[in-house]
């Protein structure tokens, strides 16, 4: 996530305490988030759906699929499709599937499962946390 400023760094930039205000609760909301994804194991969903779609596969390829495997959780709220926010939190960032290997990206927007991985081994030894910081986020600023 981008670095946290204090309330006197946004007052000598000229903004004001409400915007500092709004700026700490987006960042406790994507923390929170974040939090969440890790705690679920949402990540072996991820890693055992993807290993039952042809490979290699898109970002819209998976949530898909993860979203027919459970709705409940990789559905967007109030609407009956996949949400592509989930399973990119999933995969990106520096403790995500990609940092941590177990999901591979063939080239810009293309993924496979590497050879080896299997979900079930990793219920014994999970990843410290696979779900990670959305490193676009911290480009954006968002």
């Amino acid at each position: 996530m981008s670095e946290q400023r204090t309330l006197w760094e946004y007052l000598e930039a000229g903004r004001s305490p409400e915007e500092f205000r709004e700026q700490a609760d987006k960042q406790r909301s994507r923390r929170e988030t974040i939090k969440r994804l890790r705690a679920g194991g949402h990540w072996l969903t991820l890693l055992r759906v993807a290993r039952t779609i042809p490979q290699p596969f898109t970002l819209n390829d998976v949530s898909v699929a993860v979203w027919k495997a459970d709705p409940q959780f990789f559905g967007m709220k109030g609407y009956p499709y996949p949400d592509n926010h989930k399973v990119h939190y999933i995969l990106y960032g520096t403790r995500g599937l990609i940092a941590k290997g177990a999901v591979l990206r063939v080239r810009q927007g293309l993924f496979r499962i590497p050879d080896g991985i299997d979900p079930e081994a990793t219920l014994a030894h999970p990843p410290e946390s696979c779900e990670g910081e959305n490193d676009s986020d911290r480009e954006a600023g968002a």
